[in-house]
């Protein structure tokens, strides 16, 4: 499952402010958060699924897109800093491709990370949706 979801955009005179709450715009406690930067011309990242996790995705700045899949709906999201963010929770396969050369992508997890848990075959991947 996935959703976009509009955060709080502040501007005035001296810039801009973008927030995000816990039991606002997403509902977990956040254990863990990462950025992905300087992102090379034609690099993907991601391309894995989770077993079970709950994630937060903002661009912070430039832009990327975000490849879903969660083994029945596929969907492609163009992500920029203009407010939304993204909600992925579960079962996801996700690969994000396309970055600007300027592209920052902060990312909230609601656990710490455990290579164990994260699956890189596509086709275990369907399996274990089929099993859901």
């Amino acid at each position: 499952m996935w959703k976009l979801i509009n955060i709080a955009n502040i501007q005035d005179k001296t810039g801009a402010i973008h927030i995000a709450e816990s039991g606002k715009h997403f509902n977990f406690k956040a254990e863990r958060f990462f950025y992905l930067s300087h992102i090379g011309k034609g690099e993907t990242r991601g391309d894995h699924a989770h077993l079970e996790l709950n994630q937060f995705i903002t661009c912070v700045a430039g832009c990327f897109d975000i490849e879903l899949d969660d083994g029945h709906n596929k969907e492609i999201i163009h992500m920029s800093s203009n407010g939304q963010s993204l909600f992925v929770d579960g079962l996801v396969w996700r690969k994000m491709t396309n970055f600007s050369s300027d592209a920052v992508m902060l990312v909230l997890c609601d656990k710490v990370y455990a290579e164990d848990t994260v699956l890189r075959n596509y086709d275990e991947f369907l399996m274990k949706v089929k099993r859901k």
